[in-house]
């Protein structure tokens, strides 16, 4: 397993790829493509489209278990399928977890209701374990998903899975390692300028004024394995920032009691939570304000994401194989991006290079258009970590459960150790 200070731009990474791939071809053993034949002409592809969208269609329905977030943002996108194939869609809402749960529990009885699922991170995991998904290669006949070389910002599949084949990442994600938000009645300018990095939040200054959400929650959160795995960052500073700044925990999903407790004045600091509930509330003129909007503290990071698999057995499967084809082409990506911007600012673009931006911040649009120049440089990775979900991402995860248990029982925040009592 890579050490922390190994952790390269993944941007770095794919860019230099390119450069091999142009020059010499690439001889990296680990697939970086969906196995499946490209097409041959495009009037075999027509063919092949009508037919299987005949054929999802004599279905008629096609049923998806969804994240808790694609819940709420994802109902444009799925309506316009619906509207495009005449496909009926049933999606079951939810935590992406309880949907797990819930497929898991019926697959065991060998019960299978569900076509495709939007799971990510660990509930992801689970379901690839218990061998829940089918293999998306053979399923991809639509040139626009199969032919990389044109639409897509990377001309390699980026997986979301631990075995490179179930679940294709279909977005890029920029922003902060990780956010910090701040209660702008409480919080001076002067103090403001005290934070340049992350470690600046240990100063004395801000002791007993900070609160986050615990991180030991099962299967582990995005920030977390971000700040563990940033150099200069990892388990020293997670290990400082609660020894030595007396910091309030809030439940691990407990955003929105984060932000309103910043909102409040009960903390002048929220930090390494979501940032929707804050600007709701910021959106209601209330004293909240996201420090990183001002100035960037520390490194920008990317990372990479995706949740559409389709299940094994999947009792609709025409309607399954429309469904992922459609998705990641440009229709589906713009749907997708145009149903999220809806809910209000995107952090994060489609890996389609083709489609709208949608509400994807100004202030980090700016960064796309500087890639180019810093990799000219040579100084990419000085401006962007980037974090893929592989190996060392997943057993950070599982690392970091352990971790915050064991400094929790220690610290005698025991009302968030989940084991061991």
């Amino acid at each position: 397993m890579m050490q922390k200070q190994q952790v390269i731009s993944g941007f770095a990474a794919v860019f230099m790829l390119m450069g091999l791939l142009a020059a010499c071809g690439s001889d990296d053993p680990t697939p970086t493509s969906p196995s499946a034949e490209p097409t041959a002409t495009p009037d075999a592809f027509t063919a092949q489209w009508a037919e299987l969208i005949e054929a999802a269609q004599a279905e008629g329905k096609l049923v998806m278990a969804l994240s808790g977030s694609d819940s709420r943002t994802g109902r444009f996108a799925y309506e316009d399928f619906e509207r495009e194939f005449g496909i009926e869609i049933t999606a079951s809402s939810g935590s992406g977890s309880d949907n797990v749960n819930r497929i898991l529990a019926e697959r065991s009885r060998g019960v299978y209701t569900v076509d495709i699922t939007t799971a990510s991170g660990g509930s992801l995991e689970r379901l690839r374990a218990a061998g829940g998904y089918t293999e998306v290669g053979p399923l991809l006949i639509h040139p626009e998903v199969i032919d990389r070389s044109t639409g897509w910002y990377f001309p390699d599949v980026i997986w979301a899975d631990q075995d490179h084949k179930y679940v294709m990442s279909d977005s890029l994600t920029i922003g902060e390692i990780g956010s910090i938000w701040y209660n702008s009645d409480n919080v001076t300018q002067e103090e403001l300028g005290l934070i340049t990095n992350y470690w600046d939040l240990t100063k004395p200054e801000f002791k007993g004024r900070m609160a986050m959400r615990a991180m030991n929650n099962p299967g582990g959160k995005s920030v977390i394995a971000r700040l563990w795995l940033t150099p200069g960052l990892g388990p020293e500073f997670l290990d400082a920032i609660h020894r030595d700044t007396d910091i309030a925990l809030v439940d691990a999903e407990g955003d929105r009691e984060l932000a309103e407790g910043v909102a409040n004045g009960k903390w002048d600091f929220g930090i390494f939570g979501g940032s929707r509930d804050f600007v709701a509330l910021q959106n209601l003129q209330l004293p909240v304000r996201d420090l990183s909007l001002q100035k960037i503290v520390g490194t920008l990071s990317t990372e990479f994401g995706g949740a559409v698999g389709v299940m094994d057995q999947a009792p609709n499967p025409n309607a399954a194989k429309l469904f992922v084809n459609w998705w990641y082409s440009k229709a589906g990506q713009t749907s997708d991006v145009e149903s999220t911007s809806s809910y209000g600012p995107l952090g994060s673009v489609s890996l389609r290079s083709d489609v709208t931006l949608g509400t994807f911040p100004n202030s980090m649009r700016g960064v796309l258009d500087d890639i180019p120049k810093w990799r000219a440089e040579g100084t990419l990775d000085e401006h962007l970590v980037s974090f893929v979900q592989d190996d060392e991402w997943f057993a950070t995860r599982e690392k970091t459960e352990v971790f915050f248990n064991d400094l929790y029982k220690e610290l005698g925040y025991d009302a968030y150790v989940n084991y061991g009592l």
